[in-house]
């Protein structure tokens, strides 16, 4: 537990107030981005549609086998796919007064007046071109303004009073106060205020509901009801726009139900002008042939006869009717012309095949005119519409050749058929024969009228009627909450990433400068034994007190591994210069000295030598005297004023390569002083600054690596142990300078109790 705490809690609370302020900078940030962004707001209507086809059922002038009358089913997708289509978007805006768009300027954002503009615009366009433009005003003075195309530059020359007419090539407006705004507040129009005004056009307004604001999405597909979402800047138009939107389509559907009830009622009418004509004839010719035959009554051997007659021209008008319209569906589509315009009868067409294809033709017709608003004719998406288009365009024209083909091959058999009868028919008598034909062509004539009469009756009262079975379920309403920016969104980002850059952060600076401060610290970076630790030293405090302990564990460990009459060697090294290794040094051999053991240290810091200086001898002479083979290794040996302290000092190495000065060809000459000492220090220099001290430390008895508290970095001391493990040193040990002493720590350093602790030791063995 204690070492998650210092890994994972300690960074995080030493990185605090970084988070602190993060966080408070991303709220400040975050409600900075809420005040400049210009809310949206969102309405939402819903609307049952009908999936009956009403007006073919209902109107339909045939009836396919195995189906009734009236249940003919719309697809329900088809009709959520028209509530995205060109179309229905311009008849909603026809609707709607958004002709003008009235905007307030500021600094940062632009927001929509809408019905609170304190000017209003009177205006007559001229060209086109002046639609879809922003025109910009400036109030500049009491009733006065200057208008500009930019709405940074404004220039004198274009300065104009309220009420007066700015004539341009594309449009004339005149500006006025708006009174009722201005009674209401007073301060809507002040002197600098910018504002702007744009003409919207029906294809610019279309072009503005898209994908990004305006989603059409069904509760099911088994439920017929469709909930539609709008988002504007202004609450108001949101709301205008979805209702606006659900009753443009259902009077849609209402006058589609109108034309095609009209197309029908004329059919209608010029068949029961020829069918009456026919009447007329017939009844008139069985009338004068039965007087002049004297004929009272026709045989009933004929009737089976005359049935099948009536039944096969029945079928023949039929095939005329459905002729006539396949004819006329050729001719539009054989023309070119847009599907989406084009409601063929598909009743008398009877061929659900070719209903089904033509529906989804009309609708890739439609879905090609929704990608023309997002992208060029070029576009990888309209050219795969548009080769799916002409592939139901082609099966649509074959499938209306086909199937005139069979019409035509069908009539053929009929008349042979009819003629066949006929030619049973003739068998009777010319008496029989003659008022048969007839009677029959009374019949077939009276049944063709009497049914085309109420079928008009039928169409007329429906068309009187207009009925569509679509409903509204819930209108939208005006929503006064924002759902853009969403403040809690905004903020809980904010704050969420805030945190985790806070958190970063602090473990990146703990990495980067987290200090070593105690021994378990050290403990958990550094794998080796810490052989014991040097205390902080107060003023005109003796300093070798603070290393006592230092030298009984050494001493201890010595006294395991000690080779007769040979000195053991100790080099003592850090990572980076200003660790106290030097100062270590000296007071372990003062310790040493005073115990009455001879000591020499070597000083081989070819970096930073400073021990002559704590020892207050010259630098003349020594180590690069001796190696440059000038002096013997005794002669390079200096007394020092303290008593059993020898020093072979550094002298001018600088220019020695470290990695000679080093090797174990150089430093030979230890072993011929091993005799003559105690103990062997080597002062080395930092192995973070000279890799090449790893060469000595291979040869040393003993390696002691110094990290000071509060001052070596963890990152560091993890480096000293990969350089350790790296170079496989032998005997290395740590030790922690710097460390903070309490009573108990100055009493067991003092070197009368660590005399006492030593001579118990020696005595015992």
């Amino acid at each position: 537990m204690q070492k998650e705490f210092q890994t994972i809690i300690v960074p995080i609370l030493k990185g605090l107030p970084i988070t602190i302020i993060l966080i408070i900078l991303s709220i400040v940030f975050a409600t900075r981005m809420i005040i400049y962004t210009v809310p949206e707001y969102q309405s939402t209507g819903s609307i049952k549609i009908d999936n009956r086809n009403i007006n073919l059922g209902d109107l339909a002038l045939f009836e396919e086998e195995g189906r009734t009358k009236g249940a003919t089913s719309v697809d329900f997708l088809t009709e959520v796919e028209m509530f995205k289509s060109k179309r229905l978007k311009e008849l909603t805006f026809k609707k709607l007064n958004f002709n003008i768009d009235y905007f307030r300027i500021g600094k940062i954002k632009t927001v929509e007046l809408y019905k609170n503009n304190p000017i209003e615009i009177d205006y007559t366009i001229l060209d086109k071109q002046a639609y879809d433009k922003f025109y910009f005003l400036k109030y500049v003075n009491e009733g006065e303004l200057i208008w500009s195309k930019n709405k940074t530059d404004f220039f004198i020359e274009n300065k104009i009073k309220i009420g007066d007419t700015v004539r341009l090539k594309e449009v004339e407006f005149i500006i006025n106060e708006n009174v009722k705004v201005l009674l209401e507040n007073k301060n809507s129009l002040r002197i600098g205020d910018v504002f702007a005004f744009k003409l919207n056009s029906i294809e610019g307004l279309v072009k503005s509901v898209n994908a990004d604001n305006y989603f059409v999405r069904s509760v099911d597909k088994k439920i017929q009801i469709i909930n539609l979402y709008y988002q504007h800047k202004v609450p108001e138009k949101a709301a205008l726009y979805i209702n606006a939107l659900m009753e443009a389509y259902i009077d849609d559907c209402k006058n589609k139900h109108r034309e095609e009830a009209d197309k029908t009622l004329d059919f209608i009418n010029s068949q029961l002008n020829n069918v009456k004509s026919e009447l007329k004839n017939s009844e008139g010719q069985l009338v004068k042939f039965k007087t002049q035959k004297s004929i009272m009554n026709i045989k009933q051997e004929t009737d089976a006869l005359l049935k099948e007659m009536m039944q096969l021209e029945f079928q023949k008008v039929n095939y005329d009717m459905q002729e006539s319209e396949l004819k006329r569906t050729f001719e539009y589509l054989v023309g070119g012309n847009d599907l989406r315009d084009f409601a063929p009868n598909f009743e008398a067409l009877k061929d659900p095949l070719f209903r089904e294809t033509f529906m989804k033709a009309q609708n890739y017709e439609l879905t090609r005119q929704d990608l023309l608003l997002k992208y060029t004719l070029q576009h990888d998406e309209v050219l795969n519409i548009e080769r799916k288009i002409k592939s139901m365009r082609t099966f649509i024209n074959e499938s209306v050749k086909n199937t005139l083909e069979n019409v035509a091959s069908r009539k053929k058999e009929m008349a042979k058929s009819i003629a066949a009868v006929a030619q049973n028919i003739q068998d009777f008598p010319d008496k029989e024969q003659q008022t048969t034909v007839l009677s029959r062509e009374v019949k077939l004539n009276e049944q063709l009228y009497t049914s085309l009469i109420e079928k008009k009756m039928e169409i007329g009262v429906a068309k009187s009627a207009n009925t569509v079975y679509h409903q509204v379920v819930d209108k939208a309403e005006i929503n006064k909450n924002p759902v853009s920016p969403n403040k809690s969104l905004m903020y809980g980002v904010s704050v969420f990433f805030a945190l985790l850059i806070g958190i970063g952060l602090s473990f990146l600076k703990h990495f980067l400068t987290a200090k070593i401060k105690s021994k378990n610290d050290l403990v958990q970076v550094f794998k080796e034994p810490i052989i014991g630790t040097v205390g902080r030293v107060k003023k005109n405090e003796n300093t070798v007190n603070a290393i006592g302990n230092l030298y009984t564990n050494l001493e201890l460990i010595q006294s395991k591994t000690k080779k007769k009459n040979k000195a053991n060697t100790v080099l003592m090294s850090s990572m980076l210069t200003g660790e106290g290794k030097t100062f270590s040094m000296v007071n372990l051999a003062k310790i040493y000295a005073s115990m009455g053991k001879r000591v020499l240290i070597i000083d081989m810091d070819v970096h930073s030598s400073e021990l002559h200086d704590w020892l207050g001898i010259e630098n003349k002479r020594g180590l690069s005297a001796l190696l440059r083979n000038e002096i013997t290794p005794h002669q390079s040996v200096v007394k020092t004023n303290i008593k059993n302290l020898d020093v072979i000092p550094s002298g001018n190495i600088n220019d020695i390569f470290s990695g000679i000065l080093f090797a174990p060809q150089t430093t030979s000459f230890i072993e011929t002083l091993k005799e003559d000492y105690d103990i062997i220090l080597i002062d080395a220099p930092a192995i973070g600054l000279v890799e090449d001290v790893t060469l000595m430390m291979q040869q040393v008895d003993f390696n002691l690596l110094i990290f000071r508290a509060k001052k070596t970095k963890i990152k560091t001391a993890k480096i000293a142990q990969r350089i350790v493990e790296e170079y496989e040193i032998p005997n290395v040990y740590g030790v922690l300078n710097g460390v903070k002493r309490g009573k108990a720590n100055k009493y067991f350093n003092s070197i009368s109790i660590k005399r006492r602790l030593w001579d118990t030791v020696f005595a015992r063995a």
